[in-house]
């Protein structure tokens, strides 16, 4: 998926190749559960976090929390919300794939 941090029309922000590895694992986990609707909504939620400037590993909460909120069904979003979490104890472990 091309992000809006290598557009040209989205003002480029520097993003440490850790935050965009969780970012990836992150995206693709919304987007097995979010189905069809997915993809444009990963997108939009990316760049308004983007404009947000939270692009350090701390900003990372604020980019799953308006990820989960794109989810209607409270028990997907509950299984985002944990799964999710599990990624970022990965980071914060030192250990991210």
């Amino acid at each position: 998926m091309q992000r809006a941090a290598i557009n040209p029309a989205v003002p480029s922000h520097k993003i440490l190749p850790v935050v965009t590895r969780v970012i990836e694992q992150v995206d693709k986990l919304f987007l097995e559960l979010s189905g069809t609707a997915g993809p444009a909504r990963v997108e939009a939620v990316f760049r308004h976090w983007l404009m947000s400037g939270k692009t350090t590993p701390s900003g990372l909460r604020h980019y799953i929390h308006a990820l989960g909120v794109q989810l209607d069904d409270q028990t997907v979003r509950a299984e985002f919300a944990a799964r999710a979490e599990r990624i970022l104890l990965h980071l914060q472990s030192g250990y991210v794939s």
